[in-house]
């Protein structure tokens, strides 16, 4: 009798235990990509994955209250091209559904050149963002050919051609960059070669003179070969040319104290002058030919150009028949401001009709 009052009273007890009625997602997210979504007060779910996913067997990891269960499970693959329902279903039978929507990021829209810009030789380019051009102005005489580019652009966007590739640029070239979301955009890269009246501007000292006649086919003879030598922006003896923005300049010369036999089979002797003397000229450059053209109190002289950089300058001038002046020049100044014309002059200095530096 004992035992059923015992049995029936721990039947009762154990009758009126009260079930789990929780029934919550407490986590949703992914691993592939590795993604958390939302879950929202509305028992609404959103996840937002990168650009490009497959959202159709995407596996997600759900947390739920315990002693709970849902449905479809958690680890198995679905397909959230459209919102999928949750259910989860408390321990004691009460059902609670959730709304999962999964959003694909859109990809980003950028696609700029941010840099342009060359290491041989160091140049920056301008880029115009309106007009999509990007412009790369390039010292006289720049082998255009093979130009390696170093581009930064956007992030997560691409372009073609690539960044680092040797490029010729012998004729227009299109860069196009292309976003994370498949927006292009084209830019013109145009390419200008620095014209030689602006690699001219500045101060330039002379470095050697050369005067030599030549043979019918143009050949040097060397046994009529003079050559005088200067330090290029010595102010005591010093021979500069001063080429200006607006396509004036002067010759400065400053070694005219020398007692000067010209090897001309005429032996003239010629006494020079203890002064700086000063001419001034107007220039042009045609780039075609590479010439120089001098209007020199009057007279046109014409110079071929057998090399010019950023700080080097060698000239020819035929001034005469079969009488020919080569000078080398080394560039003093970028900005020709004032030029001092005093001191001593101790070097010899040519003085043959016709060259550039005339007759005084």
């Amino acid at each position: 009798m004992v035992f059923m009052i015992v049995s029936a009273v721990l039947t009762m007890a154990f009758g009126c235990v009260k079930k789990s009625n929780e029934n919550k997602i407490l986590l949703f997210k992914f691993t592939d990509p590795d993604v958390e979504a939302t879950i929202g007060d509305d028992m609404k779910i959103e996840a937002i994955v990168p650009f490009g996913t497959d959202v159709t067997a995407l596996v997600p990891v759900i947390t739920i209250s315990e002693k709970a269960t849902i449905n479809p499970a958690s680890g198995e693959p679905m397909d959230f091209t459209n919102p999928v329902p949750f259910t989860v279903t408390a321990e004691d039978g009460s059902k609670a559904v959730y709304t999962v929507t999964v959003l694909v990021d859109p990809g980003s829209n950028e696609k700029e050149i941010l840099s342009f810009r060359l290491e041989n030789p160091d140049v920056e380019a301008v880029i115009d963002e309106e007009l999509k051009t990007v412009t790369v102005l390039l010292p006289y005489g720049t082998d255009v050919t093979a130009l390696v580019p170093d581009i930064i652009i956007s992030d997560k966007a691409t372009i073609e051609p690539a960044s680092g590739v040797a490029t010729d640029f012998t004729h227009l070239v299109t860069y196009t960059v292309t976003a994370e979301n498949g927006s292009q955009t084209n830019y013109l890269v145009l390419i200008e070669i620095e014209a030689p009246e602006t690699l001219l501007y500045g101060i330039w000292g002379v470095e050697r003179l050369e005067y030599y006649e030549t043979d019918f086919a143009g050949n040097p003879d060397p046994s009529t070969m003079q050559i005088f030598s200067f330090v290029p922006g010595d102010q005591d003896n010093g021979i500069d040319l001063i080429f200006r923005e607006n396509k004036t300049g002067e010759i400065v010369d400053r070694s005219r104290d020398t007692l000067y036999v010209w090897h001309d089979g005429h032996n003239n002797t010629i006494i020079c002058p203890d002064t700086t003397i000063v001419k001034r000229f107007y220039y042009c450059f045609e780039i075609g030919i590479s010439k120089l053209y001098m209007n020199l109190e009057s007279v046109i002289h014409h110079f071929d150009i057998v090399e010019l950089t950023s700080d080097s300058f060698v000239y020819e001038d035929e001034y005469a028949p079969h009488y020919v002046e080569k000078a080398f020049m080394k560039r003093i100044s970028d900005m020709p401001n004032k030029v001092n014309s005093s001191g001593k002059k101790k070097k010899v200095s040519p003085n043959k009709l016709g060259s550039l530096l005339g007759d005084y």
